[in-house]
């Protein structure tokens, strides 16, 4: 019977309600073929303790992210399975001292240590892997499991459900980055650096991933691409501060309105009037002021000038004020340009 044949018997069985032979079939079917989505979720369905059917979810999760039914069925899940929980109760000793409770998964997580420590490796993977079934959160024990396991493949799903459960994992960088991955390994990698939020790396194997002969990975990567690749362009972007964007926007006309003070003075600088010397400043504060209005409202100076009976709390009466003091020396310099063009237009006729 093929794969194909065998998921339709489970699933006709499992309609039927012939559950242990519908479940049985599936287990076999996911032994031989992991990445098989429909078949954990039906999994899911059919185990009995919650912990397997967490379990199912989780795997059928791993392989597609982007179906939002099961997240909210394995979350759902948990909820009711942490509630069901008794609550462990609080041990005190005679001497006054709270001794450390230990359960009995921590004492069979010590033992599969000592074993895989001891050299005994096939049979500790194998225990590893029955305790994982049992507690699927536990990242000390996947961790151990990316230590220990038998292929590179199976490292790769052990360091994804670490990274699941911590994101900030400090030893799994450096882990992956002695991995060289096989061509169906791809998606793996491209997903474990997602997680890691390593954009051109993820970005790099989700692209090696489209020419996946595997047409379940050519599929999941071509979906994850595109999000990834955003990323990576927004991680290019280099943004500038509120407050160099306004000096940077002021700037321009400051020395446009200099030159022409210059020219005024005959280019001459130490004969500039101290009144268009004070203009400039002027106008540099209401471009500055103007700016800061459009650029850095939230700026500590702004916010204290709406806090006035001036500003009263809105910005009307400071952009008032931006446009007097830009539009003032503008006014003078035209003033005195004009006043200087009269005279020199006096001095012409009394010559002729």
């Amino acid at each position: 019977m093929n794969r194909t044949d065998l998921f339709q018997t489970a699933v006709t069985k499992a309609k039927a309600g012939e559950r242990s032979q519908a479940r049985d079939l599936l287990l076999e079917l996911v032994e031989v073929e992991p990445k098989h989505e429909l078949a954990w979720l039906w999994l899911s369905e059919l185990v009995d303790e919650p912990e397997d059917k967490i379990i199912a979810l989780e795997n059928a999760l791993t392989i597609n992210p982007q179906r939002p039914q099961t997240q909210n069925r394995l979350n759902a899940l948990r909820a009711r399975y942490q509630a069901a929980r008794e609550p462990a109760e609080d041990q005190f000793a005679s001497n006054g001292f709270h001794p450390m409770a230990t359960t009995l998964e921590d004492v069979e997580f010590a033992e599969i240590q000592q074993q895989l420590a001891a050299g005994n490796k096939q049979a500790g993977r194998e225990r590893l892997a029955a305790f994982l079934r049992r507690y699927a959160n536990h990242e000390a024990g996947w961790w151990l499991m990316a230590q220990n396991a038998d292929t590179q493949s199976n490292r790769l799903t052990a360091l994804d459900h670490v990274l699941r459960l911590n994101r900030q994992h400090p030893e799994v960088p450096a882990i992956l980055a002695t991995i060289t991955p096989a061509s169906e390994e791809f998606l793996a990698m491209g997903r474990l650096y997602e997680r890691l939020e390593q954009w051109q790396q993820s970005e790099f194997y989700y692209k090696r991933a489209l020419k996946s002969p595997v047409n379940a990975d050519r599929l999941l990567a071509q979906k994850r691409l595109p999000h990834v690749a955003e990323q990576v362009r927004f991680a290019n972007i280099k943004y500038t501060s509120p407050a160099a964007t306004v000096v940077r926007l002021a700037t321009g006309p400051t020395l446009l309105y200099t030159l022409l003070v210059l020219v005024q003075s005959g280019l001459k600088p130490l004969q500039i009037s101290p009144l268009l010397c004070t203009g400039n400043l002027v106008f540099i504060a209401g471009l500055l002021l103007w700016g800061g209005l459009i650029y850095y409202p939230e700026h500590p100076w702004l916010e204290r000038w709406r806090g006035t009976a001036v500003s009263a709390a809105h910005n009307l009466p400071l952009r008032l004020i931006a446009i007097t003091c830009v539009a003032l020396p503008i006014l003078v310099l035209l003033l005195l340009a004009i006043s200087r063009l009269l005279a020199f237009d006096l001095d012409l006729n009394s010559l002729l």
